[in-house]
């Protein structure tokens, strides 16, 4: 097991193992998630100097960075494999001896599994270390990038999910898989679709019917569109089926009466 798990998805965590959470100034912070997004790779030190501290300045900026590093050295465990490794002037993480949220959402991606799917939804907990912004251009400009291309692989396992949960009849799950697409993307119009589907199959016609005006609303209000002839065909069938069974409901049974034959006056 990594002597250190970073958690990059949704926010910045540091954990020790074993012991608990470790905390970073914000930009030892950013160091890390640059580090960390790709283990093993070895970046040079004037590249991350400039990435993190390049308005201060050539000599300034190595200082900063070696700073940072000290810090990095003092909290981070001395025993096992050294977990920052550096040589010839440039610096990378063990990817033995540390354990990325990222790597294993993407590597959870790939194989494409159900199981696989559901684990790496899970880990998808929000944008790459949100929250997070340090006043350096070039890191970021980087985290946006690395944020929006995280977010569209986020949006391909929840909807490879989405697609398998609707398949075999999870409706419950494919329910929870559709909200969580639509938080992210609110533009995808077959996930509204298949959203309506799912709360019919529930028998809540009720959330199916605001979930389009909820869908026409997003369309027009981004896009300045209606919803394509799907969509609009079946909120027709949802509104139909409603008429037919509304009268079975409101009209009331008649009461049989049980009373014997009237007697007339002696």
């Amino acid at each position: 097991m990594a002597g250190v798990s970073l958690a990059l998805l949704g926010c910045f965590e540091a954990r020790l193992r074993p012991g608990g959470f470790v905390t970073f100034p914000k930009k030892t912070q950013a160091l890390l998630t640059y580090l960390g997004l790709r283990p093993g790779q070895a970046y040079a030190r004037d590249h991350l100097a400039a990435l993190l501290w390049g308005e201060t300045g050539d000599k300034q900026a190595y200082k900063s960075l070696r700073q940072a590093m000290y810090v990095l050295h003092k909290a981070l465990p001395a025993a096992g494999p050294p977990i920052l490794v550096t040589r010839s002037g440039t610096i990378a993480l063990d990817p033995t001896a540390v354990d990325v949220d990222v790597s294993a959402f993407e590597r959870l991606l790939a194989e494409g599994t159900p199981d696989a799917l559901q684990q790496a939804a899970y880990l998808y907990r929000g944008d790459l270390v949100e929250g997070l912004n340090v006043d350096e251009a070039p890191f970021q400009e980087w985290v946006t990038v690395e944020r929006e291309r995280l977010r569209e692989l986020a949006l391909e396992v929840l909807g490879k999910l989405l697609a398998q949960q609707s398949s075999g009849g999870q409706t419950e799950r494919g329910i929870q898989t559709a909200v969580r697409l639509l938080a992210l993307d609110p533009l995808q119009e077959s996930v509204h679709r298949s959203l309506m589907h799912l709360y019919a199959a529930q028998g809540r016609r009720g959330a199916a019917l605001k979930q389009y005006q909820v869908c026409v609303a997003a369309l027009q209000r981004e896009l300045g569109t209606e919803p394509e002839p799907a969509t609009r065909q079946f909120y027709q069938e949802i509104l139909q089926r409603r008429s037919v069974e509304a009268p079975k409901i409101a009209t009331p049974h008649r009461r049989r009466s049980v009373a014997g034959p009237r007697v007339g006056l002696v």
